[in-house]
């Protein structure tokens, strides 16, 4: 329903920027568009929301936040930036409807941190540096209202691992929050392929392969083109560069 990868995207492009000038955020982001894009179709798995969509509030409420997920899926096709904004922009307004009809709905403030953190991303550094006080709030109601989401757990940890220390960045808590994603959801491509880039960030570059190989396996299984694609240039690239951790990892 939404793009996992927008939390670690935004996270990404933060920290690139403040590592190397202001300007290299929008380098980052076609890399970062790529990542979403690929997270975009896969929807959420294991949902413990159940609404009553006899009430009228409750079914507006719904009905916005499928205009709300529709939106940020146009951006992410847009072919350029204003149009991605206008979109995104779009999607924002209809996730804050949906939150305010279906307060209790935990998929409603999710797509809301989305639309939120796209826009931010799109604002440049110092807008998303201003932004992230309040995108860790929405990710907090999210996993009040759900400690199970597993999307919110993969964001937070995604965030977690890929912001500087300085900015809230924790990647011992980073790890547990992807481990656990991974656990409620064992059939998500992208989220095991995240954890492996997680390993891989903290040097436990044999963890990172195997569970990319998990991850690969996964989104064959699924017939996922560009899940498919992303893990295996990450095993490419991960494999090129660690002699011998192949082997370790165990045969493929």
């Amino acid at each position: 329903m939404i793009p996992l990868a927008l939390a670690m995207a935004l996270a990404g492009s933060m920290k690139t920027a403040l590592a190397k000038g202001a300007p290299e955020l929008d380098a980052a982001a076609p890399s970062a568009n790529s990542q979403a894009q690929a997270a975009i179709s896969e929807a959420r798995e294991g949902s413990n929301d159940v609404e009553d969509t006899t009430d009228p509030a409750t079914a507006e409420g719904m009905a916005e936040l499928e205009r709300a997920s529709h939106f940020l899926e146009r951006a992410e096709q847009a072919a350029n930036d204003d149009e991605k904004t206008r979109n995104y922009r779009r999607a924002e307004t209809h996730a804050e409807r949906a939150v305010a009809l279906i307060p209790n709905n935990a998929d409603a403030h999710f797509v809301l941190f989305g639309a939120k953190g796209r826009v931010a991303q799109m604002g440049g550094l110092a807008t998303a540096a201003l932004s992230l006080s309040s995108l860790n709030d929405e990710l907090d109601e999210v996993l009040r209202l759900d400690p199970n989401h597993s999307d919110a757990l993969a964001a937070r940890g995604g965030m977690l691992m890929k912001l500087p220390r300085l900015m809230g960045g924790n990647t011992k808590k980073g790890l547990e929050h992807l481990e656990r994603a991974v656990e409620l959801n064992p059939n998500g491509a992208g989220t095991r392929l995240e954890l492996a880039e997680a390993y891989e960030i903290v040097g436990r570059d044999v963890d990172a392969i195997k569970t990319g190989r998990e991850a690969l396996a996964i989104a064959q299984r699924k017939n996922e083109p560009k899940k498919i694609e992303r893990a295996e240039t990450f095993l490419a690239e991960l494999e090129k560069s660690c002699d011998g951790c192949a082997l370790a990892a165990g045969p493929q």
